[in-house]
């Protein structure tokens, strides 16, 4: 089952097959609750991981009690590639935030296959960029006003799910990094204004045009 999966996922499937079957006897496959915690930030790094179905939160929890989501994990998504090429700790916790079905790949053997083959090896060098490139951009606006953070964290995950975001407000405040209340009253005001809609526990993005207005403007503020 882990062979025939990996022989659908993007980053997998242009392997030789031999190396996929190497991979997928490695690999073990195992199932999550929400909330249970897959790696701990500082843990030892001797795996990377897929997500095979429901969604994993890669999130940082400070000492004072302020939590912050770095990336959002869904299916067919590779993580921990930074641990792959550097050999270091895990960077954050991986929580689990709805139930999960993941696969773990051990270190050693997907070095092992990152090493045999280059393009692989750039595929996933790529993959692990454009993750940097995000976090670094969150980084760079946490200034910004908090309109402009959850205008950018939309748009963001519109194109990783799609016009509807099955994350709750709790999930948007932690992307943004701001309050819950914070978040309910700005999502709020972009449902008077027309730009999203929403139900329980997921927001649909009716026009991105206007969040991109507001992701764009520097003067964007918040009430």
């Amino acid at each position: 089952m882990i062979e025939s999966f990996l022989a659908k996922a993007p980053l997998f499937k242009g392997l030789p097959a031999a190396d996929r079957q190497q991979i997928a006897k490695a690999a073990l496959q195992k199932a999550y609750a929400k909330g249970e915690t897959l790696y701990r930030e500082g843990q030892r790094a001797d795996a990377v991981w897929i997500v095979k179905s429901g969604r994993v939160h890669l999130m940082k929890f400070s000492d004072d009690g302020h939590v912050s989501t770095n990336c959002v994990m869904t299916d067919g998504e590779l993580f921990c590639c930074l641990p792959a090429m550097d050999q270091q700790a895990y960077p954050t916790d991986a929580v689990a935030a709805t139930d999960a079905e993941v696969i773990r790949i051990p270190m050693v053997r997907f070095n092992q296959v990152m090493e045999r083959h280059p393009a692989f090896r750039r595929e996933v060098t790529s993959v692990f960029c454009g993750r940097l490139r995000e976090v670094e951009s969150k980084g760079c606006a946490i200034f910004d006003p908090v309109e402009k953070r959850l205008a950018q964290a939309l748009l963001t995950l519109m194109k990783k799910f799609g016009p509807t975001i099955p994350l709750t407000r709790q999930d948007f405040s932690e992307l943004a990094g701001t309050t819950v209340e914070t978040t309910i009253r700005i999502l709020s005001r972009f449902k008077d204004d027309g730009m999203i809609t929403s139900s329980r526990g997921q927001t649909t993005i009716v026009h991105p045009e206007k969040l991109q207005q507001i992701a764009r403007n520097d003067a964007a503020a918040e009430e």
